[in-house]
């Protein structure tokens, strides 16, 4: 009976042996209970972010990735590589190109931007990034948000109060809106930015303490990203 198999049973205290030429497996004391640390496995990989050159300046790093996840759709969480779609550094100035990079992508897309006090924060569309063509886009779960002095992560959800998500046009990109004030704006030249609260989003200024006019921040962009999820 050396080499039989036998049954293990979790209501019984000693491994039942079946008669000789029944079937049988190995007990489950063998077994590889992996699976219980799956979910747990998952949480703990980190977001890769595929497309950016050893010597482009990053402004989107994969810990402050890993912060923003969360906080996306179920659906855009699941992918965990990100593909750059678009560097100032690594692309060139330009709105156009940026469109242009932009237009084939059919996911979500993350904007990132750091101002000259070195205060980085951006907007997460959950429709991508695309010229608006004189109309307003986007859905409920985009967002504005910023990265703190303390490297905590600040998120300003949709309100409801308008629908004013994105606004993206030949001259400007332009993310939340009403009462007259942008909750975050770039011209043309990715360079000269403002923000202010907007209704749609109930933010903050999103950028370093500068210049105002009324009641928008103004800031000089020196990096911005964005990257395809999905």
């Amino acid at each position: 009976m050396d080499a039989a198999i036998t049954h293990g049973s979790p209501f019984a205290s000693q491994p039942f042996v079946p008669a000789t030429g029944a079937p049988g497996f190995a007990g489950d004391r063998a077994w590889d209970k992996g699976f219980q640390f799956d979910r747990m496995d998952v949480e703990k990989r980190a977001v890769r972010l595929v497309g950016r050159k050893e010597v482009t300046v990053p402004v989107l790093t994969e810990e402050l990735a890993d912060m923003l996840r969360p906080h996306f759709p179920a659906l855009a969480r699941l992918p965990r590589a990100w593909s750059l779609l678009y560097s100032l550094d690594q692309h060139g100035i330009s709105l156009n190109t940026l469109y242009a990079r932009c237009q084939a992508h059919t996911g979500g897309a993350l904007v990132v931007m750091r101002d000259s006090g070195d205060a980085v924060f951006g907007v997460w569309l959950g429709e991508g990034m695309h010229q608006s063509k004189g109309a307003y886009y986007g859905s409920g779960t985009s967002f504005l948000w910023r990265l703190l002095s303390d490297r905590r992560l600040r998120i300003y959800k949709w309100t409801g109060k308008n629908d004013y998500v994105a606004l993206c046009e030949t001259e400007y990109l332009s993310f939340g809106g009403g009462d007259g004030h942008y909750g975050l704006y770039l011209d043309s030249s990715l360079m000269d930015g403002s923000s202010a609260y907007c209704p749609t989003f109930d933010n903050e200024p999103l950028c370093s303490a500068g210049p105002r006019q009324g009641e928008n921040v103004t800031f000089e962009c020196v990096g911005l990203e964005v990257w395809g999820v999905g």
